[in-house]
């Protein structure tokens, strides 16, 4: 029996957690964000790429620095900080300057097995997609030392996930508070000693 309560305690404390959180109560978007990254940054990482994707094709079909006017654009009508480096890890603020190095633009660039990172710092969201060497992109960029990136894009920008992460807060959390409601209606039907097949029949 003091199993029972114990379960019937935990389990209740469960359900109640879970109706809290469909409303909109702390943790927010951000405060998951390392355990649970809303959809509504993976579409904003979906624009990203169709940015860095623009790029490269104008960069490539284009005069260069036609690329950089394009980024230029996008960067004033969507509010986006766009930042391009080379291989190195050195800005590129148009074609045949450098600027300074960026230490966590490097190091994604570097890594044993670079890929697309994103975090939040600020108050801001902050995407670094690396760019590939493509067959299309050797008219400028040599393979001689071997290297697989061109370089990356960085981008920034503010972000407002409420109304996204509402939505599946809502979905998940009601979800789960109807899996521990059955769970809470199982356990106060359940009789220690008892098999579950005598649970069930005992009303007939």
């Amino acid at each position: 029996m003091k199993i029972k309560l114990v379960l019937l305690t935990l389990l209740g404390l469960l359900m109640l957690f879970c109706m809290s959180q469909i409303f909109s109560i702390p943790p927010y978007a951000e405060d998951v964000y390392p355990v649970y990254r809303s959809g509504y940054f993976q579409e904003i990482e979906k624009g990203f790429r169709v940015i860095s994707d623009s790029f490269i094709s104008i960069k490539t079909l284009s005069r260069p620095e036609y690329a950089w006017i394009f980024l230029q654009d996008m960067s004033r009508d969507n509010g986006i900080d766009i930042r391009v480096y080379d291989r190195n890890g050195f800005q590129v603020p148009a074609p045949g300057r450098k600027g300074a190095i960026d230490r966590h633009v490097a190091a994604v660039i570097q890594a044993s097995r670079p890929g697309m990172k994103s975090e939040i710092s600020g108050g801001r969201y902050i995407t670094v997609i690396p760019v590939g060497l493509h067959d299309r992109c050797r008219f400028c960029h040599s393979a001689d030392s071997g290297e697989k990136l061109v370089g990356a894009l960085r981008f920034e920008r503010d972000y407002d996930a409420h109304v996204y992460y509402t939505s599946e807060r809502i979905i998940i959390f009601v979800l789960l508070s109807l899996a521990a409601g059955l769970l809470l209606v199982f356990t106060a039907r359940w009789e220690p000693g008892k098999t579950v097949k005598e649970l069930f029949d005992k009303n007939k």
